[in-house]
């Protein structure tokens, strides 16, 4: 999820400060809590800011420091309003989903979508588990693996975590 939102993640982080491409990575893995966004991503989107105009590069000796342009900071106010409409449209079907499913789930999904749409990580602190946890899950499903163990462990987990109340 986090790759598509690299865009709007870097136009945001940079409309504050001047940062080279490296400490943009830093900036963003310590704004997210865990996501490091890779060399590979950060300096083609750069490049492709470059020619667009939305931000400029200054070069000091061997380190180049970029920043939003005047028109990447109009870029970014429409980015923003689009995101923003996207996920009020989410907001809207998962309420009218809610009508028919797991109010838990609902709330879960609802906290997600206002989450990103204040620009705000979901679970930040807790995205890297949560990660592994849906990526193991799944992994054991779709290589077919005994649904029964898997159920069973999955209620065992959700029993211990509501020891956590």
């Amino acid at each position: 999820m986090m790759t598509g939102y690299l865009r709007l993640i870097v136009m945001k982080t940079l409309s504050n400060k001047k940062l080279s491409g490296y400490d943009l990575i830093k900036q963003i893995e310590k704004d997210t809590g865990t996501w490091k966004p890779s060399f590979g991503s950060i300096y083609p989107l750069l490049e492709r800011l470059l020619k667009e105009k939305l931000v400029k590069v200054e070069v000091h000796g061997r380190r180049k420091v970029y920043f939003l342009t005047s028109e990447g900071k109009k870029h970014l106010v429409i980015i923003n309003k689009s995101k923003n409409t996207l996920v009020d449209s989410l907001i809207a079907a998962w309420n009218a989903f809610g009508k028919i499913t797991d109010r838990r789930e609902m709330g879960f999904m609802l906290e997600v979508l206002n989450s990103l749409k204040k620009g705000r990580l979901p679970f930040k602190e807790l995205n890297p588990e949560l990660n592994e946890f849906r990526a193991t899950i799944f992994d054991a499903y779709s290589k077919k693996k005994d649904s029964k163990k898997i159920k069973f462990i999955l209620k065992e987990t959700i029993k211990k975590l509501k020891m956590l109340h």
